[in-house]
């Protein structure tokens, strides 16, 4: 079966606006110098004679598949992984994302449905684990003179893979070298950014460094610091918990390493009543190539979403981080306006990018008043969303929005939809 390029982009322009700067950004090369397809975070190799053995859909799948490795940095998020483990964990996720989207994995393609309730690091964890226990058993059958080979000692990957053909839909074979690559082009704009700030100090390299080595100090006696305001914080959590719900506590967190992960739950499903998207075709923007007029592929409005964060003491980490995952899972289809509440209402931020996400300032750390989050959502915003764990009153007025509970609280708020995260599904965000 035969292929056409410019209608896989299209299609998958279609079906997923968010890949068209993608595409737009990424080069893509027919060779033979690949098994099937390839990547190195700017540009997809592919093989043709690979291609024509798929059908229509398991195209659109593997350069689906690609894209999302190059949307979610899975390449440059490589660095100090078991870069077996973490390719195969990162296939696993895609892989599952895209089979629920209703794309046909292709042929010799990881297919582990438990990876659908799994980000790519998590499932990373579990698939280390088992390599790390397969290896110790491996090892004490060879010690004691049983190390014959197959038996129960294989891992999930190895025993499954050994039964499919030598074809999976991404050979890999570029990733190491553009890891290396992207780890040294770090390396090298940091040399840079220390001349610069040399040059900008009219510093020596000796008193450059001094002045750095000042610096670290600093920064460890403030962890020293932080390490005992923490030991005093714990002592007074009982008085914390009492009020919860009306104490205000403000601080301010900023999350490192959000990362990105497939949604709990299908946000098309959820807001398909206010989400009417799409792209089509426009001359508004229209570019001239080789004497002729070409329309520009462009997306239609998109309604509009207000999410409302609870960061009160009762949060942690752990939990925001995910809250903002589905932020970007969200983003992908509305626009949207996000902000932090205990308490008191922050105020929302305007979030264009995952970048935006990435960077956004959480405030609060005091109790949670529900009703404050009532409050906060504008009259005409096409869907409300409370991101929270539940545990405070709820509010007095009804509010049409949808409550994304994530714990054990069975909460029963006058109006909207609840949504609540099982256990289950709590404990493997909690990487338990």
């Amino acid at each position: 079966m035969g292929y056409d390029l410019t209608g896989i982009k299209r299609k998958l322009t279609s079906r997923y606006p968010w890949f068209g700067g993608i595409i737009a950004d990424t080069g893509f090369e027919e060779t033979d110098k690949v098994r099937t397809l390839a990547g190195d975070g700017k540009t997809i190799r592919y093989n043709p004679a690979y291609l024509e053995e798929l059908t229509k859909e398991e195209q659109l799948f593997v350069f689906a598949h690609e894209l999302c490795h190059i949307a979610f940095d899975h390449i440059y998020r490589s660095a100090g992984k078991d870069q077996e483990v973490w390719k195969a964990a990162t296939d696993a996720v895609v892989n599952q994302w895209l089979k629920r989207d209703g794309l046909p994995i292709a042929r010799g393609g990881i297919d582990y449905p438990e990876a659908i309730d799994y980000d790519a690091e998590s499932y990373y964890e579990i698939l280390l684990k088992e390599k790390l226990e397969i290896e110790l058993v491996g090892g004490q059958a060879a010690g004691q003179g049983g190390g014959q080979g197959g038996g129960e000692g294989q891992s999930r990957t190895s025993e499954e893979d050994a039964g499919e053909d030598d074809t999976s839909e991404d050979d890999h074979s570029l990733w190491e070298a553009a890891a290396e690559n992207h780890a040294q082009k770090q390396k090298e704009d940091e040399e840079d950014l220390r001349e610069q700030l040399q040059k900008l100090h009219g510093m020596s390299e000796e008193l450059f460094d001094l002045a750095e080595d000042l610096d670290q100090e600093g920064d460890d006696r403030q962890d020293e610091q932080d390490e005992e305001d923490e030991d005093e914080d714990t002592g007074i959590v009982s008085k914390t918990v009492s009020q919860a719900g009306n104490a205000v506590n403000p601080d301010t967190r900023s999350l490192k390493q959000i990362g990105a992960a497939g949604p709990v739950i299908d946000w098309r499903l959820v807001l398909r009543d206010t989400i009417t998207y799409g792209v089509d075709w426009s001359f508004t923007h229209a570019t001239i190539e080789d004497g002729l007029v070409r329309p520009a592929l462009e997306e239609r409005p998109m309604p509009e979403t207000e999410i409302v964060l609870d960061t009160s003491w009762s949060v942690d980490d752990v939990l925001l981080r995910n809250f903002l995952r589905e932020c970007k899972n969200i983003l992908q289809l509305s626009k949207l306006r996000a902000g932090c509440f205990d308490t008191v209402f922050y105020g929302f931020q305007d979030i264009r990018t995952a970048k935006d996400i990435d960077e956004m300032v959480l405030e609060g750390g005091g109790g949670t008043d529900f009703d404050v989050a009532a409050g906060a959502f504008t009259l005409r915003v096409d869907n409300r969303i409370v991101f929270t764990d539940g545990e405070a009153p709820m509010p007095k007025e009804p509010l049409n929005a949808i409550w994304m509970v994530y714990g054990e609280e069975d909460i029963d708020p006058p109006g909207g939809t609840v949504i609540r995260i099982s256990p289950e599904q709590l404990e493997r965000l909690r990487g338990k």
